[in-house]
């Protein structure tokens, strides 16, 4: 759909907010992924006691959603109770990586390339 200038784009997904702060300790985290209309990551929001690597949040801007392994759905059922220990885990660990974005591309571009796919 084609917008006419100047006008507000419709959100059609809410963002995801974890916020486990302790209001009587400070300790804890608060979190938020912002998503565009077809589920890329627009930005994401950190404050907490707990240290982070910016680079590591930064990372994750511009990919989609389905690479945080479900991330929005199971926050949503109850099934993962603390987003930033869900994001520590093993299987994370590349999408930290610097070149984590360029491998998709070149997956991508490799896959369309080939003749029997």
């Amino acid at each position: 759909m084609i917008q006419k200038q100047g006008a507000q784009e419709t959100k059609n997904r809410k963002s995801l907010r974890c916020d486990n702060i302790d209001a009587e300790t400070g300790k804890g985290h608060f979190i938020r992924f912002d998503f565009n209309n077809i589920g890329i990551i627009d930005a994401v929001t950190y404050m907490g006691t707990e240290e982070v690597v910016l680079q590591s949040l930064v990372s994750f801007v511009g990919l989609h959603e389905n690479y945080l392994n479900q991330l929005t759905s199971k926050y949503e059922h109850g099934i993962i109770p603390n987003v930033t220990e869900f994001l520590s885990e093993n299987w994370a660990i590349a999408l930290y990586h610097e070149w984590f974005g360029d491998f998709c591309i070149r997956l991508r571009d490799s896959v369309r390339a080939m003749e029997s796919v």
